[in-house]
């Protein structure tokens, strides 16, 4: 196993101890370990491209960790973050995934976009936020001003998927 493929799987991993931190009201350390783990998606892109890295493993299994952090702390995260922003969270990713198989079984390949980096990026900011303000560092209206910002990018990413992947299997009618 290549060092990038063993940050995709460490960052699933540590997906358990975020969660169970949080949920026993350990923030500080649940935010340090949610930090860290979040760290591992730049560290596993950083070996698989300058260190030559890259596998067929490591390109699906790197947008499935960022699903299984950002999905698995933000149902955690219930008791701050907004129950629809979660939930379109969850039916993106799972709707774009399930047209990526799709794709795949028909031999397309549905390559990653910036938007989706995008997406990601944002999604981890409203989570950092979510942990800042539990912790007493921002306010509530920041942090639904970033809940917002990452929804619209979220939904963006959607469509732009959609779209490509339409293209891409020629489903478009």
């Amino acid at each position: 196993m290549n060092l990038a493929n063993f940050f995709s799987l460490l960052r699933a991993v540590l997906v358990i101890p975020v969660v169970w931190f949080y949920m026993e009201g350990w923030l500080s350390l649940s935010f340090l370990v949610f930090m860290f783990a979040a760290f591992t998606d730049y560290l596993d892109g950083f070996f698989a491209r300058k260190k030559n890295q890259v596998t067929d493993f490591g390109k699906v299994f790197d947008q499935v960790s960022d699903k299984i952090l950002v999905i698995s702390t933000a149902v955690a995260m219930l008791d701050v973050l907004p129950l629809w922003y979660v939930l379109v969270i969850f039916a993106r990713d799972t709707f774009i995934n399930g047209l990526r198989i799709l794709a795949a079984s028909k031999g397309n390949v549905v390559p990653a976009r910036w938007i989706g980096k995008a997406k990601t990026v944002f999604q981890f900011v409203v989570l950092i936020g979510a942990y800042l303000f539990e912790m007493g560092f921002l306010s509530n209206t920041f942090l639904m001003f970033f809940v917002v910002l990452s929804f619209a990018v979220t939904v963006i990413s959607w469509i732009t998927y959609m779209i490509d992947i339409a293209r891409i299997t020629k489903l478009e009618g």
